[in-house]
């Protein structure tokens, strides 16, 4: 089996009370991957501020099965200059020209500025993962209502990285829809891995709406899944027609015929086996909560 060169670009919050977890399963997930070999983590704000998303990321990795995994902080939202993040993932692609994934799955940020440190990063990278934006109203809860993070949190950014020479491929909002995750899900990862099932019930109970049953999506997990099993996801090769202004809503803009090619999948193919994939890595990942790693969960910084 070839081993993929994979750095994360993440907002991960996994463990902050009351803010997502998926990109906390989704880290989880990789480091159960004997194909994916996690270069390094890059943090971004989306899901939390740019200290609570690093803090939350290092106390992850320092109580998973893979704790030597470096984490490197990209810059506040309201800078624009070059990062640690951004250095290393410059860096990395140049060390390692056409065999590096990026796994983008928080505002774009630190890739934008990765390519304005070498404009040859994007042309080094074997390609990116996305996941982000919406293409019409979500169906679901009112949420058209609300704005998309990933795209619109540095609309230019986002641009940028969406219009990149290496193949793209992004997962917006509404094939997300087709994986949730609620009680269901989640009572089959209790005899995997309690200390992950935990946070992630505490997380649902948090946010159930007394008319609907506590459910999440496992929105950064597809991407995730797709750098091993592209088979998994129907692609649907189409043109990038998005404009800065549309990508400050979150607004994936397509066409058949003018703009940078893409691809963004329409469907699972087999959703089944998309669930085996999850279970059979977090099973051989979970989170080690006796490991003296800190003092506890990641909190909110104010």
């Amino acid at each position: 089996m070839c081993t993929k060169l994979v750095i994360v670009d993440c907002d991960n919050t996994f463990g902050v009370p009351g803010r997502p977890v998926d990109d906390g399963q989704t880290l989880l997930y990789l480091m159960g991957r004997s194909d994916i070999r996690i270069l390094g983590i890059t943090t971004t704000f989306g899901n939390g501020n740019a200290d609570t998303v690093y803090d939350a990321t290092c106390w992850l990795v320092a109580h998973s099965v893979q704790p030597e995994i470096p984490v490197y902080k990209g810059s506040c939202q309201d800078q624009n200059k070059p990062s640690e993040a951004s250095k290393f993932l410059s860096k990395s692609a140049a060390t390692y020209p056409g065999k590096v994934q990026i796994l983008a799955i928080g505002s774009m940020r630190n890739l934008y500025q990765a390519q304005s440190d070498d404009h040859s990063f994007f042309s080094n990278l074997a390609g990116i993962s996305i996941m982000g934006g919406y293409r019409y109203p979500l169906p679901y809860k009112g949420w058209n209502k609300i704005p998309e993070v990933n795209f619109s949190h540095d609309p230019e950014a986002t641009l940028s990285v969406l219009s990149a020479s290496c193949p793209v491929t992004i997962f917006d909002a509404h094939i997300c829809f087709q994986a949730p995750f609620g009680l269901k899900e989640l009572h089959r990862l209790y005899p995997i891995d309690r200390s992950q099932f935990h946070i992630i019930q505490d997380y649902l109970l948090s946010n159930i709406d007394s008319l609907y049953e506590p459910v999440d999506y496992l929105w950064d997990l597809l991407p995730a899944v797709y750098l091993s099993y592209p088979e998994l996801f129907h692609s649907n090769h189409v043109h990038l027609a998005s404009t800065v202004e549309d990508f400050k809503t979150g607004t994936l803009k397509i066409s058949n015929t003018v703009g940078p090619e893409i691809n963004v999948p329409d469907h699972i193919t087999d959703i089944d086996l998309f669930y085996n994939v999850l279970y059979e890595a977090w099973e051989k990942a979970p989170l080690v909560m006796n490991r003296d790693a800190g003092t506890g969960l990641a909190k909110e910084r104010v």
